[in-house]
């Protein structure tokens, strides 16, 4: 089976969710799994593919998701194999809405040959902090659009490429 790298960065925690269940999906598929936030990956292990996260925020993957993705696409040999993922959309409207990779986040896609780049609904809690959530809760943006089984799924479909 193979070894998975699966990392997140998220600033409100919804991000690692979904990533924890991409993670709980591969491993009962025989796969085995790191599970890591982005900033404390390992930095010398070997994998043999790599599913990174990020909450996305006004349009920007959270930069320690960015900084593993770079430092991915420097190491020398073969890449492990990758798909990328980001979670943010709010309200029944848009969860489903696929968003565009930010511009440097496609750049790095495309020199790993990333397999796939998917987007999952977001989530915002009633309590969050800072300005902008604050006001996006006041307009009754608060809520979970995460799609948990969607992950599930996407994962599965990923344990079926990797031979698991």
């Amino acid at each position: 089976m193979a070894k998975v790298l699966v990392a997140y960065g998220t600033k409100m925690g919804g991000t690692e969710v979904i990533a924890g269940r991409v993670a709980e999906a591969l491993r009962s598929r025989g796969h085995e799994v790191t599970f890591a936030a982005a900033g404390d990956a390992p930095r010398k292990a070997q994998f043999d593919a790599a599913v990174i996260g990020s909450g996305l925020y006004a349009g920007r993957w959270r930069p320690e998701a960015v900084r593993l993705l770079q430092r991915l696409a420097r190491r020398g040999g073969e890449p492990p194999r990758v798909w990328l993922f980001h979670s943010g959309p709010l309200g029944d409207d848009h969860a489903d809405d696929p968003q565009a990779p930010p511009e440097k986040v496609q750049a790095l896609a495309e020199r790993l040959g990333a397999a796939d780049v998917v987007t999952f609904g977001g989530r915002l809690s009633g309590d969050a902090g800072g300005f902008i959530a604050k006001a996006m809760v006041r307009n009754g943006k608060a809520g979970d659009w995460r799609q948990l089984d969607h992950a599930a799924a996407w994962a599965n479909a990923i344990a079926d490429e990797l031979g698991g």
